[in-house]
């Protein structure tokens, strides 16, 4: 592996290290250690004390995953607390206790406007035979037996969480019987502090999918079905890029420069490879007008609109992959620069942690360390820019991740099995979508289930490189894909199944697909088209009564679409990571005769 880390004293060659011959910039600077957390943007994770004991088998989940909206709570006189379950949205913790399904477990529900800000756990014995919890408006939830002042702060024994934060899970520890007898509550703080509220301002943050480009030899390729040779030229692009990523992960800040396009004076933050010429950028471009998603025309002073690319390029494979985000109203003042050295420092917990985030915890985290980075104007409107989907959503920039190569350092437990599920439109007349799902012992891996579009099938004019990126061979065209990752619930001698229902845009047609992760036998595939509505399709009927094929490819054509599906295998991977590679149509085939 290239030891990238620590180039010094710039800009003398990046320490020897050979500039890219695909690229034209300029060394200017290093990335900045990032500064210390900044009073009222920390958004990190803290622990209230336990109440109880801290002794025996500890259970901590779903802090990562807020807003909580529901928490569950069952006791028995004998035993005392025995079950305890948080439910976010679209997943719940795992549930905690030994309690016989015929207790009666009480359930405390939250609306979007409600948040629990304190709770008491009573001790007696070593059993804990009550919990109160107090919400934001000022009641409180009982469970067993309890005492003592119900209004808030009167409680001297009572924890509260400090203004403007709210209790995202609730962690603690059982005894040999499985019964719980120490209770404690994780805490952070309310990204909608930072907002002044009002109005709906225009802001806005929306995600662009993950996209993969295509020289006119991978096309034909990809034309002829040739799966196994995209899969191969993938591999090889994982294998160059995936040491960046490596040095990203080990030494953060010093694995990237600062760069300066001599022509554009534009700035963006690079890391690369000097063995194999692989790249990986952070670039924001200001208020464009070419980019195909781009549909928000600016035309306020005061506000400007850009775009974030994250991107990587394999030099060997000639393949290109990029994700990123849409920002509107962003402030005038703010520079590209500026915002792309935040969401470099963002692309390291992504790729160490990305993975297990929810949207509103992204979020956050991006907010944070905009200000820590001293971009405060910019942590300020996050809130805001999010706010109508409740958070950052990362599963396009990981997606981009993952196919390079990025998910073996993701720290999460290898006892899992994990499946993503990639699914290419080359429709070039629809945008597709997803709308329904059904899960198998199956929960998305970063974050609630939510329905995305992917762009058709364009021409690669239009996206977001930087200034002065020349790759080997032509770039001509530009699948957009959706990426979907998905994990294991259960992780006891079980694997995984997921069914997704997909809609084109005037939802007069769909597409159904299913992957089972057998533990035992080789893993099984399946794919179909619907004609007509796909909103009446019932998906969890597809995925459990429907045929199977125990096959690597499948081929479906009806309607006037030809589907392919592709898994690279069907059991044996070492990591537990299975692929499905859906093609949704197939692109012409090039006109030219490239070699194959």
């Amino acid at each position: 592996m290239s030891k990238l880390a620590g180039m010094p004293k710039l800009p003398a060659s990046v320490g020897g290290q050979r500039i890219p011959d695909f690229m034209n910039f300029t060394v200017i600077g290093e990335l900045a250690p990032l500064g210390d957390t900044v009073e009222g943007y920390d958004f990190t994770i803290k622990k209230s004390p336990v109440f109880g004991q801290e002794s025996g088998k500890k259970f901590d989940q779903g802090a990562v995953w807020h807003p909580l909206r529901e928490v569950k709570f069952a006791l028995s006189d004998k035993t005392g607390l025995g079950h305890y379950q948080g439910h976010y949205p679209g997943r719940s913790t795992a549930p905690v206790g030994h309690l016989p399904s015929t207790t009666k477990t009480i359930g405390l529900k939250l609306n979007k406007d409600e948040h629990i800000v304190g709770f008491r756990a009573y001790s007696s014995d070593n059993v804990i035979e009550g919990v109160r919890v107090w919400t934001n408006d000022g009641s409180h939830k009982d469970f067993g037996k309890v005492q003592g002042a119900t209004e808030r702060g009167q409680d001297p024994e009572a924890f509260f969480v400090p203004a403007d934060h709210e209790v995202v899970n609730f962690f603690g520890h059982t005894n040999e019987d499985g019964h719980i007898h120490g209770l404690g509550a994780s805490y952070t703080r309310r990204l909608a502090s930072l907002s002044a509220g009002g109005t709906p301002s225009g802001k806005e943050i929306k995600q662009i999918s993950a996209q993969t480009f295509m020289d006119a030899e991978t096309q034909q390729q990809w034309a002829n079905n040739q799966m196994d040779k995209i899969i191969e030229k993938r591999k090889q692009a994982a294998d160059d890029v995936s040491p960046i990523f490596q040095n990203i992960n080990d030494h953060d800040e010093k694995a990237w420069v600062l760069v300066e396009d001599p022509d554009t004076k534009e700035q963006y933050y690079l890391s690369w490879d000097q063995d194999t010429g692989a790249t990986c950028w952070s670039y924001v471009a200001d208020n464009p007008t070419t980019y195909a998603s781009a549909d928000t025309k600016n035309t306020d002073a005061d506000t400007k609109n850009a775009i974030v690319s994250i991107g990587s390029y394999s030099r060997q494979s000639n393949t290109l992959g990029i994700s990123g985000y849409i920002m509107n109203s962003l402030p005038a003042t703010l520079s590209a620069a500026a915002i792309g050295m935040v969401f470099t420092y963002f692309i390291r917990p992504l790729i160490q942690e990305g993975v297990t985030w929810g949207i509103a915890f992204a979020a956050s985290k991006l907010a944070q360390l905009a200000a820590s980075a001293g971009v405060e104007a910019f942590a300020v409107f996050i809130p805001e820019a999010v706010a109508s989907l409740g958070g950052l959503v990362v599963a396009g920039a990981l997606g981009m991740l993952v196919a390079f190569g990025a998910l073996a350092l993701m720290n999460v437990i290898w006892k899992k099995y994990w499946l993503v599920l990639n699914v290419y439109n080359f429709d070039a007349e629809n945008k597709w979508g997803n709308i329904d799902h059904h899960g198998d012992n199956s929960k998305v891996s970063n974050g609630e289930w939510t329905t995305k579009e992917i762009d058709k099938f364009v021409k690669a004019g239009g996206s977001v490189t930087p200034p002065g990126f020349n790759p080997v061979k032509p770039l001509d065209n530009v699948v957009t894909y959706l990426a979907m990752t998905f994990e294991n619930d259960s992780t006891v001698l079980q694997g995984l199944g997921e069914g997704v229902l997909m809609a084109r845009e005037d939802k007069k047609a769909g597409m159904a697909l299913k992957y089972v992760v057998h533990r035992f036998s080789d893993n099984e595939i399946g794919l179909k088209v619907i004609e007509g509505d796909p909103s009446q399709f019932d998906i969890k009927n597809y995925y459990n009564n429907d045929a199977w094929v125990k096959a690597q490819s499948l081929k479906v054509e009806s309607g006037g679409y030809t589907l392919t599906g592709y898994t690279p295998e069907l059991g044996g991977n070492k990591e537990g990571v299975y692929t499905y590679e859906v093609n949704l149509g197939l692109p012409p085939p090039v006109t030219s005769n490239p070699r194959s």
